[in-house]
């Protein structure tokens, strides 16, 4: 072994381990922090975790599970598990207690060891309850047993109805039995930074870059639909998402992308005329904020025809889904893309 790949090896197990020893260590202390609020509780009080920690469009999708584990135990004390990027999707939660920004799985695994709360609903399934630096699966019995995992899920339903399901709070071919259309909870400070935006009264809010490249549509047909829309339409483009691949030219666009919060995406989406996008984490605050969906999908995987959304956009109520049964996102053509377009906006709305 030469002297560059010891260091190596022995740098990366320092990381590791490292990294294992705080987790435990913020295991046990999570573990007497909500011994302490269980002992606050009144007797008939249940301390009630809620698991799902990852991603921000699946977390949105949940929402409702919130509401709905608060009406079955409106005394209780519920906390909601989630990674740090994206508690402020739970923070302003009035359904939820308390939000449990999570280290990563081997805490949450020794929090749960301690059998400090009276119910936890896991609302993920092997695949999603990983630690990369630790090497650490959990498992969810409640996914096992019904055999939903990464290469299952769409078949058990909409995304809400799957995480239902690995929670065992429905039956595994129920349908969700409360009020399914998400909710997320904007504040003031949200509507002030997008007030701060001087965005223009009409336009369409684009999002055109996922975090999973076989959902994604080429970065050429997303310039050819803005220079379309920009020449058709009275409506100024608006981009959002993490990061932008395109170059546009046009006066009509303008690329707010990596220059906000979740939440603040959100208020931006609310005030817009229409969200076209990708099946990604701001279409799903399409869906929770009211705008209008025009949803560009394929085939994902194992799943040639599947539906993530619940509420508005699930029933197509509130949205259209652009896609060919059997057919990737990458395949669907421009002319295809921009007839499905034209057909939801409509003629009136075009540039006289």
């Amino acid at each position: 072994m030469t002297l560059e790949r010891f260091i190596q090896l022995w740098t990366h197990r320092y990381h590791k381990y490292s990294h294992i020893f705080k987790a435990r260590l913020l295991g046990y202390q999570a573990r007497l922090h909500f011994a302490a609020v269980k002992r606050s509780l009144k007797k008939e009080q249940k301390l009630i975790a809620i698991i799902r920690t990852e991603h921000f469009g699946d977390i949105i999708a949940a929402e409702p599970i919130s509401r709905h584990v608060r009406s079955r135990h409106p005394d209780a004390y519920i906390v909601w598990f989630v990674k740090p990027v994206f508690h402020e999707l739970v923070d302003f939660n009035p359904a939820v207690n308390e939000v449990f920004q999570e280290f990563c799985v081997t805490q949450r695994e020794v929090l749960l060891q301690g059998n400090v709360f009276d119910e936890v609903f896991q609302l993920q399934f092997r695949n999603n309850n990983h630690c990369d630096k630790c090497q650490v699966f959990i498992e969810n019995p409640v996914a096992q047993q019904r055999q939903i995992d990464i290469f299952t899920y769409f078949n058990f339903g909409n995304l809400l109805e799957v995480f239902a399901k690995t929670a065992g709070l429905i039956a595994e071919r129920a349908t969700f039995p409360g009020d399914d259309q998400p909710q997320v909870y904007l504040q003031d400070s949200h509507r002030q930074k997008v007030d701060s935006l001087d965005l223009p009264q009409r336009f369409i809010v684009l999002h055109c870059r996922s975090n999973y490249a076989p959902k994604d549509w080429p970065a050429d047909r997303w310039e050819q639909l803005i220079t379309w829309l920009s020449e058709k339409y009275n409506y100024q483009i608006v981009e959002v998402g993490s990061a932008s691949n395109l170059n546009v030219k046009t006066k009509s666009y303008r690329n707010l992308c990596g220059q906000l919060s979740i939440l603040e995406t959100a208020e931006v989406i609310r005030r817009a005329n229409y969200f076209i996008g990708l099946d990604s984490g701001p279409s799903h605050l399409g869906n929770a904020t009211g705008t209008y969906g025009i949803i560009l999908m394929g085939s994902l995987n194992n799943f040639p025809d599947y539906n993530p959304y619940s509420g508005g956009y699930g029933r197509q109520e509130n949205a259209v889904f652009v896609r060919r049964k059997g057919s990737p996102c990458a395949e669907l053509s421009f002319d295809f893309v921009k007839e499905k377009v034209e057909a939801a906006l409509g003629t009136s709305e075009r540039k006289v």
